[in-house]
């Protein structure tokens, strides 16, 4: 897929929004993105199995602040977001604002800083005290970048050359992953386990310095994001949708909204979704 842009105007704000999936990155990058505008409504996310890498772009200005789930503060000029585990809801500024970010899969987390991610794992971190002084060298190459369109090429450019200098994901984390990606959160650890012929304590202890969380929960983590998507793409019948997903019944499906987007699913599935985003206006 290559760049696509668009403009969007509704009760959730007004902005332009520029994004890039590249495949020669596909499962170490979501997406590349690039936001120029004016948010109205907060935004509330819920764990979906990936990180956020995020730069604000010109001069400083009020900044995007957390509300709920993490101690409330102001964003950093350049930050990145480890796993959440719980809901996290972001307050927008009161005046237009323009950002640049990643959508990391663990596996791209690891290769571009090449720390133990369960250090950022609920955490939002100054990209500065992650990555030294590169982060500001970023941030200046990016505001002189030209356009729009070359800021993200630009940034995608960037991570890029830090896979190439870190090191890549253990093979057995890699394969759990992946079969927990494939399954849909379905597949047990034991099976893994057996397949890739490492110790439980072993593979855990590894999961969580590679993925940011131990691989039952980050199963948990992707079934429920599965769940998500269904259910925000109108799926009618919820106890019909828990079995699906692998939920033994609904009040096993009720208590992981309760953890891990902070409601029902009624109400989830009613809130108002922002456009290409794991995000609900709250």
């Amino acid at each position: 897929m290559g760049l696509v842009s668009w403009c969007e105007e509704s009760e959730l704000g007004a902005w332009r929004q520029v994004m890039y999936r590249p495949s020669p990155l596909a499962g170490l990058v979501e997406s590349i993105w690039l936001f120029d505008g004016k948010l109205l409504r907060r935004e509330r996310y819920y764990p979906t199995g990936e990180l956020d890498l995020i730069v604000q772009l010109g001069p400083p200005s009020e900044s995007f602040r957390i509300v709920e789930g993490q101690p409330a503060g102001a964003f950093p000029p350049s930050s990145l977001a480890g796993l959440i585990v719980a809901p996290l809801v972001i307050e927008a500024p009161a005046v237009p604002s323009r950002m640049l970010g990643i959508r990391l899969r663990p596996a791209g987390a690891y290769s571009m800083i090449g720390v133990p991610l369960r250090e950022l794992t609920g955490a939002t971190l100054d990209l500065h005290d992650v990555i030294g002084s590169e982060a500001r060298r970023l941030a200046e190459r990016l505001d002189d970048a030209g356009s729009d369109e070359a800021s993200v090429m630009l940034l995608g450019e960037w991570i890029a050359d830090r896979f190439a200098r870190h090191p890549s994901t253990d093979p057995g984390v890699a394969y759990a992953v992946s079969e927990i990606e494939r399954t849909g959160g379905k597949v047990s650890v034991g099976n893994i386990l057996d397949r890739i012929g490492a110790s439980p304590k072993r593979l855990t202890s590894l999961f969580e310095e590679q993925v940011g969380v131990k691989p039952k929960l980050f199963s948990r983590i992707v079934r429920f994001r599965r769940l998500a998507a269904a259910l925000r793409t109108g799926a009618k019948s919820l106890s019909q949708t828990a079995l699906a997903h692998g939920y033994y019944d609904q009040p096993h499906m009720n208590a992981e909204f309760r953890e891990f987007a902070g409601m029902s699913p009624r109400r989830f599935a009613a809130a108002v979704p922002y456009p290409e985003s794991s995000s609900l206006a709250d």
